[in-house]
């Protein structure tokens, strides 16, 4: 898309405005300028919006204020993305593979065909029947992961299950990378995931928190953007926290948006050693004796099996204070502190998901609960703990009433086989193998066939480099998607997609409040050849003679009527679908009960009728059960866990000198939108920003706007030197969802040999340098955060061309 179009679409409606305002235009030529173009609501990630559409052109976006409290930028460039260069217009199949020669090898480095529909479905559906019959259906991958493509009902991800349950089943995804530790092991510890679970509202925080520890949370930028439709009412709640005068203490190695806001005090804790803070805490607290005994006795199980380790019985090492100062650079008097705060005042610990996301992340949460329960706070107004503030408005009050679900995967599924989310290149590369996962073992089967629709694996998926080489070895590789991501330009076979905009959906507002359903109406017809994810799945199971069963004789329009009809809007409140399509937006009464809600208060009232779903229906300090896997590396307790990459390991960090972290965007969810103008505000010389501390840059002898080169023995990436002195030294920080981009896509068969790992990343996806080591064998789970890197100039670069769509011959 030219500047000119990019800078039409940022003014849009507010050009209009003033025109019609301005003295240039009769009132008459005003009005039928106004009149040519029509308001279409609908809803996105980023908050409920109109759509301002004049010829079957999007000329803005505005959001609905009714329902959006605190818009973000973001909404503004999904008329961008809808557009843009960068969609997939036609089905297409890579070269090679449509001349029957396969060549996995060059995947991602040749031109694509342009083909019929009908061509591109026999492809697949013929790729799909070879592997079956090679392997059975254990030999399909449905690697459409999670739900974030369409905050609406039909969700890419759930289509695709659905298909793959018509004729069998696939090998699928177990977990998630977003909690793939904690939320394994949570519900074992105190009966709930947590991470998820509604959260104490946000009018007892005000009322009767007197300390709020932000332990990694960045509250204000992860609520820009949700799973469903985005509210931002948080934000309103968040400026009540500062007249109560909250104190926020900030425990991250970064200077977040949240602890600017807040004015937090910040411990600029060394990443990955949050579990041995923690412990020296605890340490002291049982030492001084000013820990609640009495809530341990009550409502935990197995202190006393935990306490040989915190005194250093079991492995001859005291967890005190200063034994965690040498590991966390964070003074024994600084933890004393914190401590005695902690234990003093009333005190939420708004804990995050990213730690977890590291070595060994299965101890954090745990370590938050255990520490929480020392405090012995839990279940009291505004004391306690919560996993997910900084998700989704958490600490939004909740209507009681149910919005609309989405399509179900149905059931069929012959495929007993789940592997752990970032096991996929694990996958691929060790058929035969096995992993243990949760106290079981799980045997990889030979996958031959990947599909993968409404998601980008390059790009979530650690260690890019070794994904690009596993997706090498397939038979084949479908993608179903709207733009051409990294994914699918690694795809022998792509199919486009239409956008949220192209199609009617419907969509419930927020997983806590649940207090809206958005009619997400077609907003502009669909671009190019693309069909919407239903009838192209659909279409795939007709090849199978289960279209009528995957579809049930149902058009898009009949099914949102039935997902409506059981919502509370139709059930209680009476109100037709017909209305509803034509209102646009249903909005339910938050009951003022709902405001007084505090987690685990009914536990603590009575913790035998509101037992815990637990082993012993308590606090699980010590897990009988998780000890009873007799795994080295996760026991039935916390403990403490050296990293295999921290700046703790002396002899590591003299090649790789700094602790990478992966936020996540300020400007995007994960890869969403990054083929978009709003990318702009943030990008440095079109490349990912790296934030770095003053001492660091100077160290390193690199400034603020140079291009430099990041890297590891897994590869290498360009990045945007951005010095700040939000970071801690000895920590770098790349927001994660950058699209991959390698500098020459030949590269890797010509001037680097044959090896990926030396293709430089363009676009700085960080996950070219993360590593796909597990987090232990319990969870398996992705330890994103554990990474150390080096960085230098990087002399001369070729352009970044990441959004721009592979050769196609015939197009």
């Amino acid at each position: 898309m030219n500047n000119s179009r990019r800078d039409f679409l940022k003014v849009g409606a507010a050009t209009s405005a003033v025109l019609a305002g301005s003295g240039t235009l009769s009132g008459a030529v005003a009005k039928e300028f106004a009149s040519r173009t029509k308001k279409i609501p609908s809803a996105s990630h980023f908050g409920a919006f109109y759509a301002h559409v004049r010829d079957d052109k999007i000329v803005d976006i505005t959001s609905q204020l009714d329902s959006d409290a605190n818009p973000t930028v973001m909404v503004k460039a999904l008329a961008d993305r809808n557009s843009s260069d960068s969609r997939v217009k036609y089905p297409v199949v890579r070269k090679s593979y449509l001349e029957g020669k396969g060549r996995g090898d060059l995947r991602g480095k040749e031109e694509f065909v342009r083909v019929s529909w009908d061509t591109a479905i026999d492809l697949v559906a013929k790729a799909i029947k070879k592997a079956q019959e090679k392997g059975g259906n254990e030999a399909l991958y449905n690697a459409s992961y999670g739900g974030w493509a369409h905050p609406g009902a039909f969700k890419p991800n759930a289509l695709a299950g659905r298909f793959f349950n018509q004729i069998g089943g696939a090998v699928r995804t177990s977990g998630e990378y977003s909690n793939g530790a904690a939320g394994q092991v949570n519900p074992s510890i105190v009966g709930d995931m947590e991470v998820y679970s509604i959260q104490t509202a946000h009018e007892q925080i005000i009322e009767n928190t007197e300390v709020m520890v932000l332990w990694g949370a960045d509250l204000y930028k992860t609520n820009r953007a949700g799973y469903s439709v985005h509210n931002h009412r948080c934000f309103d709640a968040y400026e009540e926290y500062k007249k109560a005068g909250i104190k926020v203490i900030s425990i991250d190695p970064i200077y977040t948006m949240s602890a600017q806001e807040f004015k937090a005090d910040w411990i600029k804790i060394r990443p990955g050693s949050d579990v041995a803070l923690m412990l020296g805490m605890m340490n002291y607290l049982y030492k001084s004796g000013k820990y609640d005994k009495e809530f341990i006795e009550k409502y935990t199980y197995g202190f006393d099996k935990f306490l040989p380790y915190l005194l250093g019985k079991e492995d001859g090492v005291e967890k005190t204070p200063e034994w965690a100062e040498k590991l966390t650079e964070i003074p024994a008097k600084t933890i004393r502190q914190l401590a005695d705060i902690m234990i003093s005042k009333r005190t939420f610990i708004a804990g995050n998901w990213a730690m977890q996301r590291a070595h060994h992340g299965e101890q954090v949460d745990w370590s938050i609960i255990t520490l929480a329960s020392m405090l012995g706070q839990v279940g009291l107004p505004g004391g306690g703990f919560g996993f997910s503030m900084h998700y989704e408005g958490g600490g939004d009050a909740n209507s009681g009433k149910n919005t609309v679900g989405g399509m179900s995967q149905g059931g069929g599924d012959k495929v007993k086989i789940a592997i752990p989310a970032s096991r996929m290149s694990d996958l691929i590369n060790k058929p035969g193998e096995t992993v243990t996962y949760k106290g079981k073992v799980i045997k990889y089967p030979k996958v031959e066939f990947m599909l993968s629709a409404g998601g980008s694996p390059i790009g979530h998926q650690p260690d890019v480099n070794e994904l690009i080489e596993a997706m090498r070895k397939l038979d084949t590789v479908v993608v179903v998607e709207p733009w051409w991501t990294p994914t699918a330009k690694m795809a022998d076979i792509v199919l486009p997609a239409t956008t949220t905009m192209e199609r009617d959906d419907v969509a419930g507002a927020m997983s806590y409040s649940a207090d809206r359903i958005y009619a997400m109406k077609k907003i502009v017809e669909p671009r190019y050849e693309s069909k919407d994810d239903y009838e192209i799945f659909t279409m795939l199971a007709d090849k199978f003679g289960k279209g009528r069963r995957f579809s049930r004789g149902r058009t898009v329009q009949q099914w949102l009527e039935r997902l409506y009809k059981r919502s509370s809007a139709k059930r209680e409140m009476g109100i037709s679908f017909e209305e509803f399509w034509k209102m646009g937006v249903i909005k339910y009464d938050i009951p003022k009960s709902a405001t007084k809600f505090v987690r685990h208060e009914a536990f603590r009232k009575d913790p035998v009728n509101n037992a815990l779903k637990t082993e012993t229906g308590k606090i699980q300090i010590f897990s009988d059960k998780f000890a009873s896997y007799g795994y080295e590396d996760f026991k039935g307790h916390v403990m403490w866990f050296e990293p295999a990459e921290w700046l703790g390991n002396e002899e590591l960090v003299k090649k790789y000198p700094l602790h990478l972290v992966s936020p996540h965007p300020t400007y995007r969810i994960h890869s969403q939108l990054d083929n978009t103008w709003v990318q702009n505000v943030h990008k440095v010389q079109g490349r990912e920003p790296i934030r770095i501390s003053p001492n660091d840059a100077k160290k390193f002898g690199v400034k603020d706007g140079e291009i430099v080169e990041v890297y590891n023995d897994r590869g290498s990436l360009l990045a945007g030197v951005v010095v700040t002195n939000t970071i801690r030294d000895g920590v770098v920080a790349i927001e994660e969802g950058a699209w991959y981009s390698p500098e020459d896509a030949e590269a890797g068969d010509s001037f680097f040999g044959n090896d990926q790992r030396k293709v430089r990343c363009n676009s700085g996806q960080v996950n070219v340098l993360t590593s796909s080591r597990p987090t232990s064998q319990m969870a398996q789970a992705t330890t994103a955060n554990t990474v150390l890197v080096s960085i230098k100039k990087a002399g001369t670069v070729s352009p970044n061309v990441a959004y721009n769509p592979p050769k196609i011959i015939g197009a």
